[in-house]
């Protein structure tokens, strides 16, 4: 499958989980794909084993990224547009998690969250769209099970979730006319670092953390996730606009 030969992808948060697993996806399909991620030595490890796994397909290059930072966010995409010379599409899986008792989140905290799911989403999009418009590309934004049902201990979060449901659906219409897809996808727990082990709160009720585990075991980031993020992130979605998807095993049914 080539979906992605002579296209440029931007994927963030590709150090790991399941930005790692959609760069490497995306690159094994022919695509050139930029990689993310504030986690410097990381995100080098990563950009190495996909060119390894992608030598004869596509390619894989580093950038350097805050998202919860502006101006790095303008930098990288400058970085981007200037080594590849256009976008086709921009994968936004960067992401953070805190599982906190309500009564005791601090403001520094959902400040935190809000900055880089949520603000450094919009940011990502809307740096990029400028670009994505002159290829008619696509946008494809990570959502969560969190944004569509009540899970504990995760207020931050799943404000930020919500917030990015509700943009990517505004970015869908705003822009449709001009060929961009805007689309997101909300997996419910995944076996990545971020939430395979999560720390929980003094207290906690599991039970309650029961309640939000997919009914089949986590949710592997490289077959159930990627996948779906490189199908709504090519040409094959042409016709899915606005769309979110979940990935949580009937979990939300």
């Amino acid at each position: 499958m080539d979906r992605f030969t002579n296209k440029v992808v931007i994927v963030t948060g590709a150090a790991s989980g399941i930005g790692k697993a959609s760069a490497l996806r995306i690159a094994a399909e022919g695509g050139t794909v930029a990689c993310l991620d504030v986690q410097e030595k990381a995100l080098h490890d990563a950009v190495k084993e996909i060119n390894a796994h992608s030598a004869t397909t596509g390619s894989a290059s580093t950038y350097l990224c805050d998202i919860g930072n502006p101006q790095a966010i303008t930098d990288a995409v400058a970085a981007v547009i200037k080594d590849h010379k256009k976008l086709n599409a921009l994968c936004n899986i960067a992401g953070i998690l805190k599982l906190q008792n309500t009564l005791e989140a601090s403001l520094e905290d959902w400040n935190q969250i809000i900055a880089v799911n949520l603000t450094g989403t919009f940011l990502m999009c809307q740096t990029a769209l400028p670009h994505l418009i002159n290829t008619k590309g696509s946008i494809v934004n990570m959502g969560s099970t969190a944004a569509l049902g009540g899970h504990a201990w995760t207020a931050a979060y799943a404000a930020s979730k919500g917030g990015v449901l509700s943009m990517t659906k505004t970015f869908s219409i705003e822009f449709c006319k001009q060929g961009i897809n805007a689309n997101s996808l909300s997996p419910a727990s995944v076996d990545t670092p971020m939430s395979s082990h999560p720390k929980l709160p003094e207290g906690a009720d599991y039970d309650l953390l029961k309640k939000i585990l997919p009914l089949h075991g986590l949710v592997r980031p490289a077959s159930d996730v990627a996948s779906l993020v490189a199908f709504l992130a090519s040409e094959d979605a042409v016709h899915i606009n606005g769309v979110d998807v979940r990935i949580d095993g009937g979990l939300m049914t």
